[in-house]
């Protein structure tokens, strides 16, 4: 099998691909278009909308992060790659061997299982990839949609990290985390996603 990690992944109706520079306009786009449906769980929503100077620097570090292995930041794009559907990401964790599953979706395409469809990808790639000995996903105590999402894609939870999390108002929140081990990744519905993977290269991996 050809190394990751996995720039672009292909599910039945999601193309992840990593976001860069070139994302600009659909990002923006998606962004301005979310916000008042973002801002009551995302902090960085408070700062929208940014610059496109701003943004684009971002974007930039973005794709930094993801050529050095450290978070990779997808975009959630439509098979044709013309409609952003929101952004993903599968962040360092506070423990080494640990990633933090962290999206959002414009609320246009929210309640369609493209959450489910695209956690299942990232959580194939993210333990298959890499030698992980868990993923963590923290939910905001009222974001009940975020929470279903977590027990559909097999993660357990959740256990309180009290006032762990910036919250829209500035004061600190607590937080719901829910992980999921290697050992529970196979007993669950993610190894058997069916999904493409291909390098930087374009090169399949699996």
């Amino acid at each position: 099998m050809i190394p990751g990690p996995a720039y672009r992944i292909e599910t039945a109706r999601i193309s992840l691909r990593c976001l860069e520079p070139r994302h600009l306009t659909l990002v923006a786009r998606a962004v301005e278009e979310s916000l008042a449906h973002l801002r009551p769980w995302m902090a960085w929503a408070r700062h929208e909308p940014a610059s496109e100077e701003h943004r684009l620097e971002r974007l930039r570090t973005n794709r930094g992060h993801f050529d050095l292995g450290s978070d990779f930041t997808y975009g959630l794009f439509d098979r044709e790659g013309t409609t952003l559907f929101g952004i993903a990401a599968l962040k360092l964790g506070q423990i080494v061997d640990e990633r933090e599953l962290g999206y959002w979706l414009h609320p246009a395409h929210t309640r369609q299982g493209l959450m489910h469809e695209a956690g299942l990808a990232l959580l194939r790639v993210g333990f298959e990839l890499e030698p992980l000995d868990g993923i963590d996903l923290r939910v905001d105590p009222d974001n009940v949609r975020s929470a279903q999402v977590a027990v559909r894609l097999g993660f357990e939870g959740p256990v309180i990290d009290p006032l762990s999390a910036p919250g829209v108002d500035g004061d600190k929140r607590d937080t719901h985390v829910y992980s999921l081990s290697r050992v529970a990744y196979a007993g669950g519905p993610a190894p058997h996603a069916p999904i493409e993977a291909y390098d930087v290269l374009e090169r399949r991996i699996f």
